[in-house]
């Protein structure tokens, strides 16, 4: 069986939670013996973040040998870029009239060539254009990589009618179901997690060490991480915990507030103890460096720097009012949840940080916990899922 892992988007050098997801699918559905391809759309030229098996081909829009050349329309990205102070919705219909005008093209040379017997969309308007702009026979089954109320809230008319196309629609969360129903009148969700790598290490979260780290993996961006609320809260802790230091990962792309959370360091007096670190291909490493895993996030979908901080026997603290992480962490249990804000986040870390057996052992009971997502039970959810969407769309082309 042919599929195509579909994700119209940067994708060279990213280091983000949706390529991470779409390159482990495509070493595991390659691994089941299914004929497997991936397409991106980057004007750089390069290789993924995440490597993937050498087998599987991965198909640049902008670089295809056999297509259409990509122009973007460089009139519309002012028009979006203009519309977006106003409104988000319509910032977000100008980027996908552009998208569409400059690879349904490709797009269509690309279904030519691969012939898939099913695409994954990972993107909203990566299915838009399968769905609505190229019209596409094969069925999509559309992901969503983040809390459904985020990805819908202000997603143009035109992407809600093209989800209501797929075959199917996966979210990351049983509860995340009736929350996409408030947006799309629609009855063929799932529910599948991400898979979790099990982490090929152990910390003792509880040992002495000279240095205790806390630790916070993730893009820095002011919206969603929020990587001020943690440098805040710990700027209060210092004093009190001097042993202690706290280290951010994560890729810079929003330099703005990167250069933000460097003059907050430099302000509080913290350049001794909170290190902006870049990002890193070896997350094994740090884990065994790590004594509190630090999740500050507004919203999340399933994030998988939580589950494998988690896989690696460390506590996490959170907020209990940020999606899919108030179900992850179980608060007492594997790690602590919090109101929203900078005190009560300081004050989870300090129940943390000065009990070493309530780190050891919540960090024990968070890797049992994560055992719940082993890459294999995913995989093999998704195998199903696939059978049955092929099976009833060849079933439909049949009574036809």
């Amino acid at each position: 069986m042919k599929i195509l892992l579909a994700d119209f988007h940067k994708f060279v050098h990213y280091s983000g939670g949706i390529e991470h997801v779409l390159s482990d699918m495509a070493d595991a559905l390659c691994a089941k013996d299914c004929e497997v391809y991936a397409a991106f759309s980057d004007p750089e030229e390069g290789n993924p973040f995440f490597p993937m098996n050498r087998n599987i081909p991965v198909y640049n829009l902008y670089h295809l040998p056999w297509g259409p050349a990509v122009s973007p329309s460089a009139v519309l990205k002012l028009l979006r870029e203009a519309v977006r102070p106003f409104s988000e919705e319509k910032a977000r219909a100008v980027s996908e009239k552009r998208l569409s005008r400059s690879l349904c093209g490709p797009v269509r040379a690309l279904l030519e060539k691969t012939a898939p017997d099913v695409i994954i969309s990972f993107r909203e308007p990566t299915g838009k254009i399968l769905l609505s702009d190229v019209h596409t026979s094969i069925p999509v089954i559309s992901m969503f990589h983040n809390d459904p109320e985020e990805i819908l809230a202000h997603a143009p008319d035109t992407e809600k009618a093209a989800l209501l196309k797929s075959a199917a629609i996966q979210v990351l969360l049983p509860s995340f179901i009736p929350r996409a129903r408030a947006y799309l009148d629609y009855d063929r969700f799932t529910a599948i997690p991400n898979a979790v790598r099990q982490s090929p290490v152990m910390t003792d979260p509880g040992q002495e060490r000279e240095i205790h780290r806390i630790t916070c993996v993730g893009r820095l961006t002011g919206s969603t991480k929020r990587q001020h609320i943690l440098i805040g809260a710990f700027s209060g802790l210092v004093r009190d915990f001097p042993g202690w230091q706290t280290d951010l990962w994560g890729a810079g792309d929003d330099r703005a507030y990167a250069a933000a959370l460097k003059a907050l360091t430099a302000r509080d007096g913290l350049g001794e103890k909170v290190h902006l670190r870049g990002v890193t291909s070896d997350v094994a490493e740090v884990w065994k460096e790590t004594d509190i895993f630090a999740f500050p996030s507004h919203h999340e979908g399933f994030p998988l720097a939580l589950t494998e901080a988690m896989s690696a026997g460390i506590p996490a603290v959170g907020f209990r009012s940020c999606p899919a992480v108030n179900e992850l962490i179980r608060h007492g249990e594997n790690g602590l949840l919090c109101e929203d804000g900078e005190e009560a986040f300081r004050e989870a870390l300090r129940t943390l940080m000065e009990d070493p057996e309530k780190r050891r052992a919540m960090g024990k009971q968070a890797r049992k916990d994560m055992e719940a997502y082993k890459p294999v039970r995913i995989w093999e959810q998704w195998i199903s899922l696939r059978k049955q969407v092929v099976s009833e769309n060849r079933a439909r082309g049949e009574q036809k």
